[in-house]
């Protein structure tokens, strides 16, 4: 006999495509599933579960569970370019929340990757961005930028609410001319996932970036997270 919340799933799964639920719409609750159905909210979340790792379904914590969108895709990967002109040429509405801007000494993964000694200073930036009207305004991306000071000094005045990182180093004969990336699954910390506004448990895609100058320094390395449920990523090769 067929598992309950499989049937729930399957319910669901047809008023989606029928549908009752349309696109980026919030469905019931667990607790009115579970009246409307005469099971227990561990059946109906089980339910949920499913289809939300099946992609038809998308949590926004604190806000609930909706009908998913098609998936974000994100140009990162193939081409040197800020956020802010992706979002830009796909004519959406970027908004950014920054979370920290401040200097501090880089340490040794962040002094590696710089290519600085650990005790030499940077600045780290902290932003998390979103997209208006997509998954309700859900963030897309946390990301987590450093930045030798020695190279932009005036980088923690700066207000990178509304001006583009990518910008400010263009015009100041910085520009970032070549880009490395490394892209893998994983599991957030916790701090990103609550910043995201998914579960510690949802897998996100992590992205780490070195950016280079024309005269070969580098720039800037950057980790960004994106959440796996909204996210893909367009990837260019030419022979």
């Amino acid at each position: 006999m067929q598992s309950r919340y499989i049937q729930i799933a399957e319910q669901i799964r047809g008023q989606i495509a029928d549908g009752l639920y349309p696109e980026g719409s919030r469905i019931p609750t667990e607790n009115e599933l579970a009246q409307s159905q005469e099971v227990s909210r561990p059946t109906v979340r089980q339910a949920l579960d499913l289809l939300v790792r099946e992609g038809r379904l998308v949590r926004v914590k604190g806000s609930g569970t909706f009908v998913a969108q098609p998936k974000l895709v994100h140009e990162s990967t193939s081409f040197v370019t800020g956020y802010r002109e992706e979002s830009r040429k796909k004519s959406r509405i970027l908004r950014t929340k920054v979370v920290c801007l401040q200097t501090e000494k880089a340490g040794e993964q962040v002094g590696d990757a710089l290519k600085i000694s650990a005790g030499d200073m940077v600045t780290r930036l902290v932003r998390i961005r979103h997209l208006e009207n997509l998954y309700s305004n859900a963030p897309v991306v946390y990301t987590t930028l450093y930045v030798p000071l020695k190279l932009f000094p005036e980088m923690p005045q700066l207000d990178f609410t509304d001006t583009s990182f990518y910008e400010a180093l263009d015009s100041r004969g910085l520009s970032v001319v070549h880009a490395s990336r490394k892209l893998e699954v994983v599991m957030p910390p916790a701090e990103v996932a609550a910043g995201l506004g998914i579960t510690p448990f949802e897998p996100a895609a992590f992205i780490t970036s070195r950016g280079y100058t024309q005269a070969g320094r580098t720039i800037e390395y950057t980790e960004s997270y994106y959440p796996a449920s909204r996210s893909s990523f367009q990837i260019e090769i030419n022979r």
